[in-house]
C-alpha cells in the first residue's frame, strides 16, 4: 500500500505535537525499561543454576543485540505500514516480552522472551528516528527534540532505581515485570491517541524495493565510518552503566536506598542539566564545529569515569566523582550521535537509521558482555580495578584517532 505525497504532506504533524507525543512515549516506555534496567543484571544472574557470568553475560549480550538490529530483519516490510500501527504494536512486543518473563525458568525461553522485548524496542527505536528526521527539517530543530527525549528518558530513569528496589523484594519478579509491561502498554496508548493516521514513511515508501544490505555500500563514506565507530565505542562504554556498575553497587553497597540514589543520581542530573548542555552544542555546532568533535569529547569524557572507578579512591568519592564526568558525556553522546547520522546523505534516512543503530547496539551488546561477565569474573578474584582501567584502555583507543581530525576540520571550516 502506498501513499501520494500530497495526501503524506497534509497528515504532517506539527514539530509541537510530535515533540509532546514522544515525551509521553519516551516517558512512559521508560519507566518500563529503567525500573528494570538497574536490577536485571542481578534478575538474570539469579534466574539460574548455571554459572552466574554465563548466564548474566549473555542474557545482556542477546538482548542488547535485539533491542538494536532485529528491527533489520522487518525493515523491508515497515514501510508498508503506517507509524500509528508499527509504532504502538513495538511497545506491545516490548510489553509482552518482559511482562512473560517471571513464568518462565527455562533459559531458553527467557532468551526468547528478551528477544521478543528487544525486537519491539529495536522497531521503535528506528522508527522513531525516521519520524523525527522526516517532521523536523532543521539540525537544530532536531537536536532540541532528541534532548526532550533525552530529558524524559532520564526522568523517568532517575525514579526507575526506586521502582526496583520496591517491587523487586525477595528474589519474586512478578510485581516489577508487570509494571515494566504496563509502562510499554501504556506508552503504545499515548502512541495511538497521539500519531496521525495515514502518516507513511515518505522515503521509505518510495525506497522499499531496495534491500537493506544492498545499501551498505555507504560504509564507502568517510562520514559514516567514523559516525559508527565513535557511536560503538560511546554505547561500549554507556552499557556499564546498566551491567558492571549496578552490580558493583549491588555488591559493596548494602542500603538500598543508597544503591537507588547512586543508580539515579545520572538521570536526575540530565533531567536537570540536558537543556544547558543542548544549548552550549547548539552554539558549537552553530560555530562550525563538526558532531564528530562532540562525539570524540564525549567519548573521551566516558574514558575518564572508567580511569576514576579504577585508581582505587575511597568507594563513594570515587563513585560520585566518575558519576558525574559520565553524567557530562552522556548528555554531550546520546543527541549528537542522531545528529551525526542525519547528516549523512548518500542513502535514505532510514537506511541511516539503522546504520545508527546496529553502531549503538554492536558497542551496548558488546559493553553488556564485558560488564556482565568479564565485570563478574574480575570481581570475584579481588581485580575489579583491573577491570575499569582496562576499560578505560578500550573506550580512550577508540576516540584517539579521531582527536586530531575534529580540530584540522574546525580549523579548515
Amino acid at each position: 500500500m502506498s501513499v501520494a505525497p500530497e495526501q503524506v504532506a497534509d497528515r504532517r504533524m506539527s514539530p509541537p505535537v510530535l515533540r509532546l507525543t514522544l515525551a509521553f512515549d519516551y516517558l512512559l516506555s521508560n519507566f518500563g525499561r529503567f525500573s528494570l534496567m538497574p536490577v536485571i543484571a542481578v534478575l538474570l544472574a539469579s534466574q539460574s543454576d548455571g554459572p552466574d557470568w554465563i548466564i548474566t553475560g549473555v542474557g545482556l549480550f542477546g538482548h542488547m543485540l535485539s533491542s538494536g538490529l532485529s528491527s533489520l530483519l522487518v525493515t523491508r516490510w515497515l514501510p508498508r505500514f503506517t507509524y500509528r500501527a508499527t509504532l504502538p504494536a513495538s511497545m506491545v512486543f516490548a510489553a509482552a516480552g518482559f511482562g512473560l518473563l517471571p513464568y518462565s525458568g527455562n533459559p531458553v525461553v527467557v532468551l526468547v522472551l528478551l528477544f521478543v522485548a528487544g525486537f519491539g524496542i529495536s522497531v521503535h527505536a528506528v522508527l522513531a528516528r525516521v519520524l523525527i528526521a522526516e517532521m523536523i527539517e532543521s539540525e537544530t530543530g532536531r537536536n532540541t527534540i532528541y534532548s526532550i527525549q533525552q530529558i524524559a528518558t532520564n526522568a523517568a530513569a532517575s525514579l526507575g532505581p526506586f521502582i526496583a528496589a520496591a517491587l523487586y523484594v525477595s528474589g519474586d519478579s512478578r510485581p516489577l515485570l508487570a509494571f515494566v509491561g504496563g509502562a510499554y502498554l501504556l506508552a503504545a496508548v499515548a502512541l495511538l491517541v497521539g500519531l496521525p493516521r495515514g502518516q507513511y514513511p515518505p522515503e521509505a515508501v518510495r525506497e522499499r524495493s531496495e534491500g537493506f544490505f544492498a545499501r551498505l555500500k555507504v560504509l564507502r563514506d568517510r562520514q559514516c565510518r567514523e559516525a559508527m565507530v565513535l557511536t560503538a565505542t560511546g554505547a561500549f562504554a554507556y552499557a556499564q552503566f546498566y551491567s558492571a556498575f549496578a552490580l558493583l553497587v549491588a555488591f559493596a553497597v548494602d542500603s538500598a536506598v543508597l544503591r537507588g540514589s547512586l543508580l539515579a543520581g545520572p538521570p536526575i542530573a540530565i533531567v536537570l542539566l540536558q537543556v544547558f548542555v543542548t544549548a552550549a552544542s547548539n552554539r558549537v555546532l552553530r560555530a562550525g564545529w563538526q558532531p564528530l568533535a562532540i562525539l570524540t569529547a564525549a567519548v573521551l569524557l566516558f574514558g575518564v569515569a572508567m580511569v576514576l572507578l579504577g585508581v582505587g579512591l575511597p568507594f563513594l568519592v570515587g563513585t560520585v566523582i566518575a558519576m558525574a564526568v559520565f553524567v557530562v558525556a552522556e548528555m554531550l553522546f546520546t543527541p549528537t550521535v542522531s545528529i551525526a547520522f542525519n547528516r549523512i546523505s548518500s542513502v535514505p534516512r532510514l537506511v541511516s537509521s539503522n546504520l545508527q543503530g546496529v553502531a549503538w547496539t554492536t558497542g551496548e551488546a558488546v559493553g553488556s558482555l564485558f560488564g556482565g561477565s568479564l565485570f563478574l569474573l574480575c570481581w570475584d578474584r579481588g581485580a575489579g580495578n583491573v577491570y575499569w582501567l582496562v576499560l578505560a584502555a578500550l573506550t580512550v583507543a577508540g576516540a584517539a584517532p579521531f582527536v586530531r581530525r575534529a580540530v584540522v576540520e574546525r580549523t579548515v571550516s
